[in-house]
């Protein structure tokens, strides 16, 4: 995967406008699920609990409508993240899906940068470099500036340790094979 540059304005526009009408559609598909659900079924069981006499609700019949407007939403989602409108979208969501990836195996990835017995991995500085570009940019997207900076300090040391090493990489060369053998 490559780094793409993201107009912030765009992709937090278009990201609040999808989130909107997620919620929307999701809350209206729920109740007409739900009042769909309590028609076809609601007469099934009795209104009143026998041995109690305690009215009995629709509970179980909204649930199921929520869930099943979830899966419509769900599959709407996956039928428009290729639109254009949905591009940056649904690049910064696999860009996080990778960074999760990178973040599980992290460990094993510095362990093999840091190999001072044989030569450092260069696999391993190229995941990295990716990992902490990638996370700049997302920070920078989601305006988490909070942690920013400490990213950008490891980022920095990286850097120098790839420039003491000889060592030298760029995040385009990154590819997700390359992760493979960090597991």
């Amino acid at each position: 995967m490559q780094l793409v540059d993201i107009n912030k304005s765009i992709y937090r526009k278009r990201l609040n406008i999808v989130i909107a009408i997620f919620v929307a559609c999701l809350t209206l598909i729920s109740i007409g699920f739900g009042a769909i659900l309590i028609q076809l079924f609601g007469d099934a069981l009795p209104a009143v609990d026998p041995e109690t006499g305690e009215a009995l609700s629709n509970f179980r019949y909204n649930f199921v409508g929520v869930i099943l407007a979830l899966l419509v939403c769900i599959s709407i989602l996956q039928q428009l993240k290729n639109h254009p409108f949905c591009k940056e979208i649904h690049y910064v969501w696999v860009l996080k899906q990778i960074q999760n990836i990178i973040y599980r195996r992290l460990k094993n990835i510095k362990a093999a940068a840091n190999n001072y017995e044989n030569e450092p991995d260069v696999n391993a500085f190229v995941v990295l470099n990716f990992y902490y570009k990638s996370l700049i940019q997302v920070y920078m997207l989601d305006n988490n500036t909070l942690t920013i900076s400490t990213v950008k300090q490891d980022l920095a040391s990286l850097e120098a340790r790839m420039q003491e090493l000889n060592i030298d990489v760029t995040a385009h060369e990154f590819r997700r094979v390359l992760l493979i053998e960090y597991r």
